[in-house]
């Protein structure tokens, strides 16, 4: 089959996923009607209306199969999987689940489920009916022996979650730590789209690969298991960082070759003077080919080049490694490595080795960015922390996320700053144990509705739906970054004040500019300037130099209070707008809608 038709096979993402703003819910934790873990598919229905009023339109639900309690950190959780083809009966029957998922989409709520890929609880009655189906164990479980050469293991798997989307109409899936095999989760999007509804399926951590998954959950990761991470450019460049990341700008490989022997070789340590070889590492662009498995489902994949030199020609080597700059490690050797997605494939070249390995995230994939997942507050977190992410700031929430161009994913209780409350028999350790009600994993918080009562919590929340009012009500101009595109509508913003603030940055279409700047303090107000006329100009299409602007403040406020101005660029660059402290109601962020009026005067700010 030629490359043409069976790209015609590939079963793309859903046209949504540019709007999609994704909310995560532990299903047992998100309400209690019975006191602690009692939660429902019936409770969370309940919520639905609170939800659309938020105005997320997408659930990652992490709560629905047959699962054991106590396995992780002495609670129920979706991780510890009996069986992924039932439905928990503490959660509710198939018609309480069918019936969620139907009133959610009645709101304009998407559904995603919750896929434990790698295993299930050593005792499920899977392991007992099938022992050939598993192999190798790990998190505690037993493992799925994916590269076994299972047919019926395949087509149990496909079935199983083709089911979900026939029988309850959920949208797609999430998959935890790894996907395994691409030519199975193509073969689901085709089944899905063959009867009418294309999926959407969300990676753990990757790759993203055309017609197999379409984001990543730890896409630009802002927070992960031990916190808020502070170095993250993000923080303080969300445009600029964004679009390096749409060029692979930033992107930088370091790699290590293990030999049998214990010799070890670093690209990264390549001081002139080290005893060893240093490995030289030459980039050699990528390569993308389109590749097709059973009933015609296809996907493409991008793969980057690596040619290695000056190696130990004579030595066995058990692995090779690379690792990017963000922390992501690729291997040759699958042997006791979770993320197998990321494999390596070795070719020896001449007197040195040609590296293939699948991109993170392939051309044409959208961008995406955690703000917070369950897995907040991990082992190790500090015991006195709070392991939310935002934690009232409307400037993390706003600004690095929930208006930034990528898929927007968080944690619920994120919205109004909810406090984290352990659940009674919450563990520190990640396979339980004493002392109880103490652990910090964010899966095991108790969401407290009752905090709504005060006032602090309230602002936020009225906030935080200002803000994903914003991007909804803007989606044409607020879009996730495709990756490898040259193409954008946003840019940084040059600004003056007094002291060194993240960087503003806009959103641009002919007569029109959305402008998003932010306020980190938590301690006072702020004033700045913003150079605005390169950017009006542009935007008004350089053909009206004495345009007027019409000014608004879609969060926070104008100078002077006043409820909108009009003026040209010139007179808009002279004007100092307050940004007021972040935490504080209508603090931390703002922005401001300028419209493009054609015209040669120009009057006055008012």
């Amino acid at each position: 089959m030629n490359n043409e038709v069976m790209d015609s096979n590939i079963t793309d993402a859903p046209e949504y996923l540019d709007q999609l703003i994704v909310y995560e819910i532990a299903t047992k934790n998100f309400t209690s009607p019975t006191g602690p873990e009692s939660g429902t598919f019936a409770s969370l229905e309940e919520k639905l209306p609170y939800l659309e009023e938020l105005g997320i339109n997408g659930i990652w639900l992490s709560g629905h199969q047959l699962c054991r309690e106590g396995h992780f950190y002495n609670i129920w959780s979706e991780y510890a999987c009996i069986r992924p083809d039932r439905i928990d009966p503490t959660l509710g029957t198939e018609e309480d689940f069918r019936r969620l998922v139907q009133n959610a989409h009645s709101r304009g709520i998407r559904v995603f489920l919750d896929v434990i890929t790698h295993g299930v609880m050593k005792d499920s009655p899977l392991v007992q009916e099938h022992p050939d189906w598993f192999a190798g164990e790990s998190w505690g479980m037993k493992d799925y022996d994916w590269y076994g050469n299972h047919p019926d293991l395949d087509v149990w798997w496909i079935n199983t979650w083709l089911w979900y989307v026939r029988e309850f109409g959920v949208d797609g899936f999430r998959l935890d730590v790894a996907h395994y095999r691409n030519d199975l989760w193509a073969q689901i999007r085709k089944g899905a789209a063959d009867f009418g509804k294309k999926i959407l399926i969300i990676a753990e951590s990757g790759p993203a690969i055309r017609g197999v998954t379409d984001i990543l959950q730890h896409g630009e990761v802002i927070s992960h298991n031990y916190g808020l991470n502070r170095s993250h450019r993000m923080l303080y460049d969300a445009a600029g960082y964004c679009a390096d990341r749409q060029t692979r700008a930033n992107e930088r490989y370091q790699v290590k070759i293990f030999y049998e022997d214990g010799t070890v070789q670093d690209s990264s340590r390549n001081h002139w003077h080290q005893p060893e070889k240093v490995p030289e590492v030459i980039e050699e662009g990528a390569c993308t080919r389109t590749e097709e498995g059973a009933a015609s489902a296809a996907w493409q994949m991008q793969t980057g080049r690596l040619r290695v030199e000056n190696i130990y020609g004579e030595k066995a080597v058990r692995n090779i490694q690379i690792a990017d700059n963000q922390g992501q490690l690729w291997n040759s050797n699958r042997e006791g490595v979770l993320e197998v997605d990321y494999t390596v494939s070795v070719q020896k070249k001449k007197n040195g080795l040609l590296l293939e390995f699948p991109l993170r995230i392939q051309d044409g994939q959208r961008l995406s960015i955690q703000l917070s997942c369950h897995d907040g507050g991990w082992v190790g977190f500090p015991g006195e922390e709070n392991p939310y992410c935002a934690q009232g700031s409307r400037y993390l929430a706003g600004y690095t996320t929930l208006l930034a161009p990528g898929v927007p994913v968080f944690m619920s209780g994120e919205e109004f700053n909810a406090d984290y409350r352990p659940l009674p028999q919450l563990s520190p350790g990640l396979f339980g144990g004493e002392p109880y009600g103490k652990g910090r994993w964010l899966y095991g918080s108790w969401i407290d509705w009752e905090q709504l009562k005060l006032p602090e919590k309230t602002q936020m929340l009225e906030d935080m739906k200002s803000i994903i009012k914003i991007r909804r009500s803007h989606s044409e101009l607020i879009k996730p970054c495709r990756m490898g595109d040259t193409k954008r509508n946003f840019a940084a913003i040059e600004y003056e004040a007094d002291r060194e603030l993240p960087i503003p940055y806009c959103y641009m279409e002919k007569g029109r500019v959305l402008l998003i700047a932010a306020n980190p303090s938590a301690e006072e107000d702020v004033g700045m300037r913003f150079r605005l006329h390169e950017v009006l100009e542009t935007a008004a299409d350089n053909t009206d130099s004495a345009a007027r602007w019409q000014v608004s403040a879609l969060f926070g406020a104008l100078p002077g209070g006043k409820e909108r101005i009009l003026a040209t660029a010139d007179e808009l660059e002279k004007l100092r707008w307050t940004i007021k402290r972040d935490l504080a109601c209508g603090g931390g962020l703002l922005v401001l809608e300028f419209e493009a009026i054609p015209g040669t005067h120009s009057p006055q700010p008012r």
